[in-house]
């Protein structure tokens, strides 16, 4: 997911990164002034009032008071933090070095405390700027990972009732013909529920458990039916390495039987297609209905809205999803871009 990009291990390692290369950059400008010893000591110490400044704003100030609104403690704290860690850099400096960096280049003037403090000064508000942003900026990602990881989980809430009562209808439309594969129709049942109630709450499964929901999912429809069903699921390429977001195949193939019309019509169909080739994964699913059945909700309702609002949480900018109706046929084509 893209808002995983920079948390946990991965923003750890990004923040190391860059404060490696920041010490190996003053270390290299430094010791090109003085010897590679004094160059190491002003360099660590260097690095102790940039990381002091960098996460002690963004991490106690921004986020304990900036951002929980109280601005005039931050603004007078920070004015304090600024200020003094500016004044016990130019301390630390004098009594540790004996002034400023330049201060035996006959063309730049002896560094005194007064001009230390005003250098320190000005790149520790910069730094402070900086730093401000930068958690700002990383507090709004997180509050929009948060909410869109809080939408998909109520999208895929959503899709638990909805395919009990579908299922639990077809069984119980079964059982009142006391069809002798009702028993076969509740252990089915169980197969799927303990999907969408268990593995559904990962981010991503493997594609195989997805493709035995589905063979599940019409073993059921087929069972309650008194004739075989043109049903048709075709799986081309292998699909074994592949991972996906739990219960994002199955609905279309679910919004498929609920508006068909295998029961009715001689020439009723339902064809499915699983594609997998290098970088590219395609599932269509394409089924009859009748025109005139006015008593089913309307084609795709709250399912293929679903799906759409949940490929664009976690797929976006890597999907095609879009559906084709025609008099007597409704199709839904959905493309995938996988690595």
């Amino acid at each position: 997911m893209l808002n995983q990009i920079f948390s946990g291990r991965t923003r750890l390692i990004t923040h190391l990164t860059g404060w490696m290369l920041v010490f190996f950059v003053f270390f290299y400008l430094i010791s090109g002034l003085t010897g590679p010893q004094e160059a190491l000591a002003r360099t660590s110490v260097n690095m102790v009032f940039l990381l002091t400044l960098f996460y002690g704003n963004a991490k106690i100030l921004v986020n304990r008071f900036f951002e929980t609104g109280r601005y005039r403690w931050w603004l007078l704290l920070s004015a304090v933090f600024w200020l003094g860690m500016a004044a016990l850099r130019t301390w630390t400096e004098r009594n540790f070095f004996g002034g400023g960096i330049f201060r035996d280049i006959a063309a730049i003037p002896d560094g005194s405390g007064y001009r230390l403090f005003l250098g320190y000064a000005l790149s520790f508000l910069l730094l402070l700027v900086f730093s401000a942003l930068y958690q700002l900026l990383e507090n709004r990602r997180e509050l929009e990972a948060r909410h869109a990881e809080a939408q998909l989980n109520y999208l895929k809430a959503q899709i638990n009732p909805h395919f009990l009562f579908n299922t639990l209808n077809n069984i119980y439309a079964a059982a009142t013909l006391q069809h002798p594969r009702t028993a076969d129709m509740v252990l089915r049942l169980s197969d799927v529920l303990r999907y969408v109630t268990y593995d559904a709450q990962a981010d991503r499964v493997p594609m195989g458990k997805e493709i035995g929901q589905i063979h599940a999912y019409l073993d059921l429809f087929r069972i309650k039916s008194e004739q075989a069903l043109p049903i048709r699921f075709d799986i081309k390429g292998d699909t074994t390495n592949l991972e996906i977001e739990p219960l994002l195949l199955l609905p279309l193939v679910e919004n498929a039987l609920k508006h068909g019309d295998l029961e009715d019509n001689p020439d009723g169909f339902l064809h499915i297609l699983l594609q997998n080739e290098p970088g590219r994964l395609l599932f269509e699913v394409e089924n009859s209905f009748n025109p005139r059945n006015v008593q089913k909700d309307e084609i795709g309702g709250v399912g293929l809205e679903n799906i759409r609002k949940r490929l664009e949480l976690n797929y976006r900018g890597r999907h095609s999803f879009k559906t084709i109706r025609q008099s007597n046929t409704f199709k839904s084509m959905l493309e995938l871009q996988v690595i």
